[in-house]
């Protein structure tokens, strides 16, 4: 497809939602409550849905249906670790869906200790296990009117995090507000979903990419069964921030995951390549000779593995990189399920027709940089491709910390009276945040990120270097490097 055609066909798409979208400008309900009404609902033969495994039963709050830890896969443990997601055992009563599923196995010593990184993020980890293919969803109805849908990918690189680590990941205001169905979900991370033991045992060949597959499984489910929430199977945007960024970047590139969704954004994080399979699979080999085999190391707690796991890692990195930012444990170029190479090298994939955002905070302009080479190689594609700047300063410590790493999360979402701990609340971050979720509500719906609350914004190129910069005061600048945007932003 090429370009002349793909802006055609976004012009068109444009033109329909702006016929069909209702509520106010920039496609966005008022999403206001009575606060004097009854805010929870939750009873007998309410909030209840039919999925493909068996019925669950959420709860209405402040008028959106919300369901939580629904598996949408088995436990991984025992004979199902290192192995691709199997489908969860499907369950003949209703099942609740009233509280988040386990976190993935991963360390998490420290997250509460009493300071200001604590203060500022107060994580939401409560139960780990193996037991973690779980999904979360937001939706203003059970209904037939196939709104857009959005899946979240938490950040952590691929070691750390889920769905709702922080407040800001909650999907109820955009929902209610922008009218669509939110979606969160966990997977596997580090050793326990990146271990590469395909050179060790045939029946392991997609270990080294479990974790990433899981995320393939949620959208498959999704695909599935996200009608029965209202949602519309056919209109999938994918999210993610930091590692959830790269996520996003890697499941673009894959061809399995055609037809699973039709917009991508990607912040404060990307890759442009997986790991080189000759070294993942050297290091698997290296952890089932030194574990002795992979019944032993299938049977160690996960708490176990993961620490042997990390130092096997660690003597093995000691004379051979990886290559990678991120660690000796993530996504895999195995050939069939990630490709080698550069992502988004051949038009002929389907990656050529899926748009993306991206966008990083002023105060990681380093990471705005080395976001570079994903937007550049991204261009070569027919898809239009965004990037953005975020420059909100919180009037939080001082006003020292700047546009922090993980800051805009919360804009995007409406949740900026939510994170205060993140934002101060009130009414200055609430303004920018209904322009940046109006952008993302309508590139979710057409394409094109263009409200009437923002200014133009360009499609990116190599030669201009066109870049949104949301604050205050919003403005499209053009800098093809981060010293060039550092100079134009200050």
């Amino acid at each position: 497809m090429n370009k002349i055609l793909f802006r055609w066909m976004m012009l068109i798409s444009i033109a329909v939602a702006g016929l069909t979208a209702c509520g106010p400008t920039d496609q966005a309900k008022s999403g206001a409550v009575d606060p004097d009404a009854q805010q929870l609902y939750i009873g007998e033969g309410i909030a209840v849905a039919q999925t493909q495994y068996g019925k669950v039963q959420g709860y209405i709050l402040r008028d959106v249906y919300t369901f939580l830890g629904i598996p949408y896969g088995a436990p991984t443990g025992g004979a199902n670790r290192f192995r691709a997601p199997q489908p969860p055992e499907p369950w003949d009563d209703i099942r609740p869906a009233v509280y988040f599923g386990d976190t993935a196995p991963q360390k998490t010593a420290g997250k509460y200790r009493n300071n200001f990184g604590t203060f500022a993020d107060h994580w939401n980890y409560d139960d780990v296990s193996e037991d973690c293919l779980m999904l979360n969803i937001w939706t203003p109805a059970l209904d037939n009117a196939k709104r857009p849908v959005l899946v979240w990918l938490h950040g952590g690189g691929f070691t750390s995090g889920n769905g709702i680590e922080q407040d800001g990941y909650d999907g109820e205001n955009i929902s209610r507000e922008g009218d669509i169905v939110f979606v969160s979900l966990n997977h596997r991370l580090g050793p326990i979903g990146f271990s590469d033991f395909s050179a060790v045992d045939p029946s392991f060949a997609e270990s080294g990419n479990a974790g990433i597959l899981d995320i393939v499984a949620a959208l498959k489910w999704v695909n599935k069964n996200i009608a029965a929430f209202g949602g519309d199977p056919s209109n999938v945007t994918i999210i993610g921030q930091s590692g959830g960024g790269a996520k996003v970047c890697t499941l673009v590139a894959m061809p399995k995951t055609a037809g699973l969704f039709g917009k991508a954004v990607a912040l404060s994080g990307n890759v442009t390549s997986a790991i080189d399979q000759s070294f993942s699979a050297d290091l698997g080999k290296y952890i089932a000779k030194k574990g002795g085999g992979m019944a032993k190391l299938q049977a160690m707690p996960w708490e176990e593995y993961i620490d042997f796991a990390n130092a096997c890692a660690q003597e093995f990195t000691k004379t051979r990189s990886n290559g990678m930012m991120r660690g000796a444990f993530g996504p895999v170029a195995d050939g069939a399920n990630i490709p080698a190479g550069t992502f988004y090298s051949d038009k002929g994939a389907p990656s050529n027709s899926i748009p993306m955002i991206f966008c990083a905070t002023n105060g990681e302009l380093s990471g705005s940089e080395r976001m570079r080479p994903a937007v550049d190689a991204k261009t070569v594609q027919d898809a239009p491709v965004y990037l953005a700047c975020f420059g909100f300063n919180p009037p939080l410590f001082d006003g020292k910390k700047g546009a922090f790493h993980c800051l805009d999360i919360c804009f995007w979402f409406r949740n900026t009276d939510k994170m205060v701990t993140h934002t101060g609340g009130g009414a200055r971050p609430r303004a920018l945040a209904d322009k940046m979720s109006a952008s993302l509500l309508s590139f979710m719906r057409t394409g094109n990120p263009n409200v009437a609350s923002l200014p133009q914004w360009p499609e990116y190129n190599t030669t201009e270097g066109a870049t949104m910069y949301l604050d205050d005061e919003c403005k499209v600048v053009n800098a093809t490097t981060a010293e060039a945007l550092k100079a134009l932003i200050y």
